[in-house]
């Protein structure tokens, strides 16, 4: 028999930056220097201010261990197009541990992303660039993504994919939602 585990999906504070960080390096297996943290914590920090455009949720198991989070947000200039149409509203980043996948609770954080974004910011389109892996293919495919070009940054392809329904979402099967 499983053992049913406790999960929490909250607004994400300020406190939670540094674990946000540790979460994304191990699900991209690619850990961050000292300098790469403090880059990103000075570039993050003006979006968990009051009244910020960006959305970011975080996910903790029973122990309140952080296991994923995601962002939702306004696109910003430099992820806003595709194939020369302009997007509203993205999914900037969604991240969940390894060990935590292919339970739902991926899909359930969108839920709550996608009702935030819609309901703050009324897109008439939704986009959301990730990395060009099939289990991420697979994913955005069961959210109704529709896919529309891919681009390199670095050495790295991203894969666009697109909504134009936008309706939000009636429920979300967790229990525990904070």
């Amino acid at each position: 028999m499983t053992k049913l585990e406790k999960i929490t999906i909250r607004s994400a504070v300020l406190d939670d930056l540094l674990t946000m960080i540790k979460v994304m390096d191990d699900v991209l297996e690619s850990p961050s220097t000292e300098d790469d943290i403090q880059q990103i914590s000075d570039r993050w920090l003006p979006r968990f201010v009051k009244d910020s455009r960006f959305y970011y949720y975080v996910v903790e198991n029973e122990n309140m261990n952080m296991i994923g989070w995601c962002c939702g947000r306004e696109t910003l200039e430099c992820t806003r197009t595709v194939n020369d149409q302009i997007y509203d509203c993205e999914i900037g980043q969604i991240f969940i541990l390894q060990q935590y996948q292919h339970r739902g609770i991926g899909r359930e954080l969108w839920k709550i992303v996608w009702n935030s974004v819609l309901e703050r910011f009324h897109p008439r389109n939704f986009l959301v660039w990730a990395l060009d892996k099939e289990s991420t293919h697979q994913f955005y495919r069961s959210l109704g993504g529709i896919l529309a070009g891919t681009k390199k940054t670095d050495d790295t392809i991203l894969t666009a994919y697109i909504w134009n329904d936008r309706k939000p979402y009636d429920t979300t099967n967790f229990v525990i939602f904070i």
